[in-house]
């Protein structure tokens, strides 16, 4: 499977939110998060979250003064779909004139039947907008609050049912764990690993494929979920063969990106081959190419190749192998 899987999310970020992971599992927790000044309430509708400036933008470059997520104060009770999301220093989000200091967050599915989902009153720029067309111009602390937002409701609209016994379940731990009702098994939302690599040969030149599904011209990395009982190395040399022909001989570990659709981790790595030959499966992907620098700075420049945007993981491996900023068609891709 090739990816540009993180095209719309940040592929490399330091941990901006504390979860408070032993605190939330009081069962007063959120009671005491909703009644306090410093929290913020992100409400969600089908996945889309309200963002201001959203369609005004005219540049994917994350800016102080640019989108940012409309964060409101709680209104009413409670709701009992509400998760908690995290701590976050008030200076790094934007929509957030008041108080100053720490701030709370908290995710409410604007379609369930919380009090206070009709205080929605939202500025005359503001839209609904889904993580995948905005996470990469959103500042950071809050592209990191809406990919968190987006996994965890996505995962409690698919559990309400225990899949062991197959008994009712219900929210625990702030929203983090939902216990069974009939055989109280205590379950906890899913990440499924997935590695993705660039894969350097003998001559230093890339190899970048492109899957059937996409435009012809789109070429990316090759990517692929672990399977039971498997390594991420493992799983690099499996798919990278099955795809591409290519025996890898290392593997070195580069970065990883969340990626919520609806619970993936993707892995990033460099993939090192003796070999200089490469075919396609033809199944999966139409074609792979090897690419030097300056072939793939022509390609792009001259529109015959598109690869995934500067905010993807993909992005970041392609960067690692060029070894410096990348060219502003590559960097706006498709």
């Amino acid at each position: 499977m090739l990816s540009d899987s993180g095209s719309r999310v940040r592929a490399v970020a330091a941990a901006r939110l504390n979860r408070h992971d032993q605190p939330r599992q009081a069962s007063n927790w959120m009671t005491r998060i909703w009644e306090q000044p410093n929290t913020r309430v992100l409400w969600l509708d089908e996945g889309k979250a309200l963002v201001n400036g959203a369609r005004s933008s005219s540049t994917d470059t994350p800016s102080h003064t640019g989108p940012h997520l409309v964060l409101k104060a709680p209104h009413g009770q409670l709701p009992a779909s509400a998760v908690y999301l995290g701590e976050v220093d008030v200076a790094e989000v934007e929509d957030f004139p008041e108080p100053t200091g720490p701030a709370h967050v908290v995710a409410v599915p604007v379609k369930s039947s919380a009090p206070g989902k009709g205080d929605l009153r939202q500025p005359p720029t503001a839209t609904w907008e889904s993580l995948r067309s905005v996470g990469s111009i959103l500042p950071a602390v809050e592209a990191e609050l809406l990919s968190q937002a987006t996994a965890l409701t996505a995962w409690h609209a698919s559990s309400a049912f225990c899949p062991a016994c197959g008994g009712a379940t219900e929210v625990r731990h702030s929203g983090w764990a939902r216990s069974c009702h009939r055989c109280e098994a205590l379950h906890f939302p899913r990440t499924d690993p997935a590695v993705i690599t660039a894969v350097i040969g003998p001559d230093d030149c890339l190899l970048l494929g492109s899957a059937v599904r996409w435009d012809s011209r789109r070429y990316s990395t090759f990517a692929g979920f672990v399977e039971a009982g498997e390594s991420l190395e493992g799983a690099i040399v499996r798919e990278v063969k099955e795809e591409a022909g290519v025996d890898v001989d290392r593997v070195e570990y580069i970065s990883s990106q969340a990626w919520p659709f609806p619970r993936s981790l993707m892995l990033g790595f460099l993939a090192h081959t003796s070999d200089v030959f490469a075919t396609a499966d033809l199944e999966e992907i139409r074609e792979v190419r090897w690419f030097t620098r300056d072939k793939l700075c022509d390609d792009v420049i001259s529109g015959a190749v598109t690869l995934p945007p500067r905010s993807s993981i993909s992005h970041a491996l392609i960067a690692r192998w060029f070894g410096g900023p990348l060219p502003d068609r590559l960097e706006r891709g498709l």
